[in-house]
């Protein structure tokens, strides 16, 4: 009769073998520099920033574009990953983003708005090097040149989005107006004009 610990042994080399079969380690990213990549992302970037203005979007502090580029030097590299990888493309398998921070906190599976799913396109994966607030170094497995710049523009876009915005959820207070309490906004229905 086999022991625990030849069970739990057996077990996990099944589960890592079922894992590899049905797609479900995550892909990592090539090491082939892109230098186009670092120019694209700077620019979805700059966009970002520049489209965080409280008259474009309401809500939003006169400081958040100077809040989100003190963010931008926090963060040491970010990884654009399938949460399950090439294999699987169910609807779970989400592109994510890990984002590691300079003071080594992670920050990990970011969603990133789109789906894996290899038949149609392959994602961008990718992992993007931070120095000082800018991108410096992207590094992919080529993919990228598969297909035409235009075909990239969304998701690096997106990417931009999504990475900015991961602070506005960790940290609203520098981004976004205190919400108003109920005394406030009972007061406002009280001495509000038609």
């Amino acid at each position: 009769m086999l022991n625990g610990k030849v069970h739990i042994m057996i077990l996990a080399s099944l589960a890592a073998y079922l894992s590899a079969c049905t797609g479900r380690t995550p892909e990592q990213p090539g090491d082939t520099p892109s230098p186009k990549l670092v120019e694209l992302i700077n620019g979805a970037i700059a966009r970002e920033i520049a489209a965080m203005d409280p008259a474009l979007r309401p809500g939003l502090l006169p400081q958040a574009g100077e809040q989100a580029r003190r963010w931008l030097q926090e963060i040491s590299q970010v990884v654009a990953r399938c949460r399950y990888g090439p294999g699987n493309n169910a609807k779970s398998n989400l592109l994510e983003y890990d984002i590691v921070l300079a003071s080594g906190e992670q920050i990990t599976g970011v969603y990133s708005g789109q789906r894996c799913y290899y038949p149609v396109a392959k994602p961008l994966v990718m992992r993007v090097q931070f120095q000082g607030g800018q991108v410096r170094e992207v590094t992919t497995d080529g993919r990228e040149r598969e297909r035409p710049v235009d075909a990239s523009l969304g998701e690096i876009q997106q990417f931009a989005e999504r990475v900015l915005r991961a602070d506005w959820k960790r940290n609203p207070a520098r981004y976004f107006r205190p919400a108003k309490s109920s005394d406030d906004v009972a007061r406002e229905w009280d001495m509000r004009k038609p």
